[in-house]
């Protein structure tokens, strides 16, 4: 359970750095790379809390996808079943303008995506922090 516990530390540590850019990236007013950041972050956030299940899950990137799994582990994530597809679209839409039909990302995604895409993640980061706490010894 160790090195599962210390890989499920490495990946809630970059999820932490990966919200600071996107709300890095919202107040410069770069809202699709803050919305694509803060997609990542729940990605490794839930990925860090499958660690701690035995799980790696290392064959999916999708928030949605990741979330289902969580659940089977902890009821709480259902919260963030209605907000988490929203996230897995700016995995792609915003970062290329050719998944956007007649426009590009950084006219089409608005800070008021951003700053909800970052408040789902801030809210899922700090669910999989509190979770954690269950699992691992105080020592980790």
């Amino acid at each position: 359970m160790e090195v599962l516990a210390k890989e499920s530390d490495r990946w809630l540590r970059q999820a932490e750095y990966d919200l600071k850019v996107a709300e890095w990236n919202l107040e410069g007013g770069f809202h699709g790379p803050a919305c694509f950041w803060a997609q990542q972050a729940a990605a490794k956030a839930l990925r860090a809390f499958l660690f701690l299940n035995k799980e790696d899950a290392r064959e999916t990137r999708s928030v949605v996808e990741l979330l289902e799994r969580a659940i089977t582990y902890e009821e709480g994530f259902k919260d963030f079943v209605s907000s988490s597809g929203r996230l897995d679209i700016y995995y792609k839409t915003a970062r290329f303008p050719d998944a956007i039909p007649g426009g590009i990302p950084a006219e089409v995604i608005t800070e008021r995506d951003a700053r909800e895409a970052i408040r789902v993640t801030g809210d899922m980061v700090r669910m999989v922090e509190e979770t954690r706490k269950n699992y691992l010894p105080e020592t980790l």
